[in-house]
């Protein structure tokens, strides 16, 4: 009951007080001032943008593909022999040709796929557009 009390003389005292404050009258250029304001005032996008992989780490990636295809074409004869000998007859217990020829597309499956991935590859491309041209 005591804490009733202290909300309703309180709430009394606020609204006493709300009513004396007097109201502000803005100017009739106000919106026109602000929004001029605003026009000249260049804000800094929030964060930088940067790329997941930087160019030293493509160049990286580069150059280790390079070393791999230029190390595999400098084996000698002897030490490329080890490498056919390695035994591969356990691949033809698969049978994955029988899986494939059981499945059948029609053409309206392969042409929504064709269709739907060149979709995907135009949003890749307009999103990027729009998110460069909207942080600049």
């Amino acid at each position: 009951m005591g804490e009733n009390k202290n909300i309703k003389e309180l709430d009394a005292f606020v609204k006493k007080y709300v009513r004396e404050i007097k109201q502000e009258e803005l100017s009739k250029d106000f919106t026109a001032s602000i929004m001029h304001k605003i026009a000249f005032t260049k804000i800094e996008p929030p964060f930088k943008v940067a790329p997941l992989i930087t160019k030293k780490v493509w160049f990286v990636i580069a150059a280790a593909v390079v070393a791999i295809i230029c190390f595999s074409f400098q084996f000698s004869e002897n030490e490329s022999k080890l490498l056919t000998t390695l035994d591969f007859s356990f691949v033809h217990k698969f049978q994955l040709s029988s899986i494939t020829e059981e499945l059948t597309y029609s053409k309206t499956t392969v042409y929504a796929f064709l269709f739907f991935g060149l979709m995907i590859a135009i949003q890749f491309v307009y999103l990027n557009n729009y998110f460069n041209k909207r942080l600049e």
